[in-house]
C-alpha cells in the first residue's frame, strides 16, 4: 500500500540527491533552506557570483520533477552556452550522480538530451534560451517558468514565454539572476518583491547586519558596528524589507558571496579582497554583492535629442508639405496590459537624405489591445500616404498576420533583433522577415541622433517620447570585454525609429542588396 508523505523541497534533496560523488546538503549553508522550500506563485532570487545559483536552480527543477508527477518545466536562459551549461553541469548531475533519482527516475526509454529530460514519473524539463526574442518558445506546455540570468533578457520575452503556463494548475514562476541597476527586467521585478534579505546577529555585540560592503574584513565577515568576526550560520533571520503601502505575493531574496565566505570554493584573498581592490564599484557590487549600482551610460543626452527635435509640432492630420511625401508606418508592438512596455507607431519619410519622424502615437489603456490598434493602422497609412507597414517580427506575429489581411501581404515589412547575426540586415526566408544586428543598427540610430540625420518634431511633442530613447543604456560586461545596449523602461518609441529607419532606407534609399531589394515591390 502507497502513502504519500509531505515533505519540503529541501527535503527531498537531502534524503535523496548526492552531488560531486557526496550526498547533498545544506547543513553548511542553513540560510538557503528557505530559498528552496517556499513556492509562491512568483519568487525573484539576486544572486552574486560564487553562491551556488546555478545549483540552486537546478536542485529546485529536479526536486519539483521528482515530487510532483507529469509536472513540467521550462528554464529559460539568454544564451545558448547559458542553456546547455544548466543541462550538462547542473542538471545532469543531480539525475545521474544520485543513485535513488538514477535508479527510479531514469531509464533508456526516455527522453534525455540538452534540451529536453523526462522522468519515469511522467515530468519533463524543457531547457531552452531566448535572448532577444521568444518565437521558439510558442508552443510549449509548462506549469513552471524559470528565467535565469533575467537581467539580460528583454522585458518584452517574459510575458510572451509566460503564455506556456495558460492551462497549468500551478502557474509558477522563478526569475532569477545578478542585478546590475536600480531599473531594468530583474530590477522591476525585485522591487516588487517582498525583498527579503538574510540578516545577521552579531554575537558579540548583538547588533543585526544586513551584509554589504562594510562587512569585509581582512580575513572574513565582520559586524558593521563592533568589527569582530560574524559567523553567518549562526543566529540568522530572512526578513523583508518591502516598504510599499500595497502588499506583494511575489517573494524576493538576495543572496550574495558573503553569505558563502566559508564555502570551500571560495578563498577570502582573492574572491572578495582583491576583487573589491580592482574591480570597478558597480562591478564589485553586482558580482560579489548582488547589489544593483546605477553606473549606466546613456547613448546620447538629452541636449542631444532636443537638438534634434526641430520639426514642427506634431498633429493628427498631416500638413500639405508632408502629406506629398510617401511615407513609412513603423510599429513596435507592447504586450497587452503591460507596465513596462506599449505599442508605438511612427510615420516617418526619407527627405533630401535626412529621416523625419512627422507623427507618433502611444497605444496604451484601452487602445493598448491588439483588436483596437490592427484596424486604426490603416486609418493612419490613407491620412499620411503610407506606403508600407514595418513592424517588429516577435510581439507583432499575431496582428502583423491580420494587417496583412487587410492590406495586402507585400505592404507589412517584419523586422527581428538578432544578437549573433554578423550583417547589419539580412532577409530571413523562413520567418519571413529582415533580421537587424540589432548592436549595429541601434549605435546607427543614436548616431543619426548626434549627426542630426534624424529630424524628431518639435521637443515640446517629443515629451511622452524622449524617455524611450534616454532608457536605453549601454551596458559594459567587464568579465567578457563587450558592450551591449539594455532598458531600464520603456524603449517602444526608439525601435520603432530602427524599423522606419531601416524601412526608409530600403524603400526609398540607395539599397545595392539584390536579395534585399528584390523583396520589396515598392520604390520611392
Amino acid at each position: 500500500m502507497s502513502q504519500k508523505i509531505a515533505i519540503s523541497r529541501s527535503e527531498f534533496a537531502e534524503s535523496f540527491f548526492w552531488l560531486n560523488g557526496a550526498p547533498f546538503s545544506l547543513d553548511d549553508y542553513p540560510h538557503m533552506r528557505r530559498v528552496w522550500d517556499t513556492s509562491p506563485k512568483k519568487k525573484v532570487m539576486q544572486f552574486s557570483r560564487q553562491t551556488a545559483k546555478s545549483t540552486t536552480m537546478a536542485g529546485m527543477v529536479t526536486a519539483n520533477s521528482g515530487m510532483i508527477p507529469f509536472f513540467k518545466t521550462l528554464y529559460v536562459a539568454p544564451t545558448i552556452t547559458q542553456a546547455k551549461i544548466f543541462s550538462h553541469d547542473r542538471v545532469k548531475p543531480f539525475l545521474e550522480g544520485s543513485p535513488f533519482m538514477k535508479d527510479h527516475y531514469m531509464n533508456t526509454s526516455l527522453v534525455d538530451n540538452v534540451h529536453h529530460k523526462e522522468l519515469a514519473n511522467g515530468s519533463l524539463m524543457h531547457i531552452r534560451y531566448a535572448l532577444l526574442s521568444a518565437d521558439k518558445l510558442r508552443g510549449f506546455s509548462a506549469d513552471m517558468n524559470i528565467f535565469d540570468e533575467c537581467q539580460d533578457m528583454l522585458s518584452e520575452i517574459i510575458p510572451v514565454v509566460q503564455e506556456t503556463m495558460t492551462h497549468s494548475d500551478y502557474k509558477w514562476i522563478v526569475y532569477s539572476g545578478t542585478p546590475k541597476r536600480s531599473r531594468g527586467t530583474l530590477a522591476d521585478l525585485w522591487h516588487k518583491s517582498t525583498m527579503c534579505e538574510y540578516i545577521v546577529k552579531c554575537q558579540s555585540c548583538n547588533h543585526w547586519n544586513i551584509l554589504d560592503e562594510e562587512n569585509i574584513g581582512d580575513f572574513g565577515v565582520i559586524c558593521k558596528k563592533c568589527g569582530r568576526p560574524l559567523d553567518i550560520s549562526v543566529g540568522g533571520e530572512w526578513v523583508s524589507t518591502y516598504s510599499l503601502k500595497n502588499p506583494t505575493a511575489m517573494e524576493g531574496y538576495r543572496v550574495c558571496a558573503l553569505h558563502f565566505a566559508k564555502a570551500p570554493w571560495v578563498n577570502w584573498q582573492e574572491d572578495i579582497l582583491d576583487k573589491q581592490r580592482h574591480w570597478s564599484k558597480a562591478f564589485f557590487h553586482n558580482e560579489v554583492l548582488a547589489l544593483e549600482y546605477d553606473a549606466g551610460v546613456s547613448p546620447v543626452t538629452e541636449f542631444e535629442i532636443d537638438r534634434a527635435s526641430t520639426g514642427p509640432l506634431m498633429e493628427e492630420d498631416p500638413n500639405e508639405e508632408q502629406r506629398n511625401y510617401p511615407s513609412v508606418l513603423a510599429i513596435d508592438y507592447g504586450p497587452v496590459n503591460s507596465e513596462k512596455s506599449y505599442t508605438v507607431a511612427v510615420v516617418m519619410q526619407l527627405r533630401s537624405n535626412k529621416l523625419r519622424v512627422v507623427y507618433a502615437k502611444k497605444f496604451i489603456g484601452k487602445e493598448a489591445d491588439y483588436s483596437f490598434i490592427v484596424p486604426e493602422i490603416p486609418k493612419i497609412m490613407a491620412k499620411w500616404n503610407c506606403v508600407s507597414v514595418a513592424s517588429d517580427y516577435g510581439m507583432g506575429e499575431a496582428p502583423n498576420s491580420e494587417l496583412r489581411a487587410r492590406i495586402g501581404y507585400e505592404k507589412v515589412v517584419a523586422f527581428q533583433h538578432s544578437g549573433t547575426q554578423k550583417n547589419k540586415i539580412q532577409w530571413n526566408d523562413k520567418m519571413p522577415a529582415y533580421t537587424l544586428n540589432r548592436t549595429k543598427v541601434m549605435t546607427e540610430f543614436f548616431e543619426n541622433i548626434k549627426n542630426l540625420r534624424i529630424e524628431f518634431p518639435h521637443t515640446v511633442s517629443m515629451d511622452s517620447f524622449k524617455e524611450d530613447i534616454m532608457n536605453i543604456q549601454i551596458d559594459y560586461v567587464e568579465e567578457r570585454g563587450f558592450m551591449k545596449y539594455i532598458n531600464i523602461g520603456p524603449d517602444d518609441f526608439a525601435h520603432a525609429c530602427i524599423f522606419g529607419t531601416i524601412a526608409c532606407e530600403l524603400m526609398f534609399g540607395a539599397v545595392k542588396n539584390k536579395k534585399i531589394k528584390n523583396y520589396l515591390t515598392i520604390k520611392g
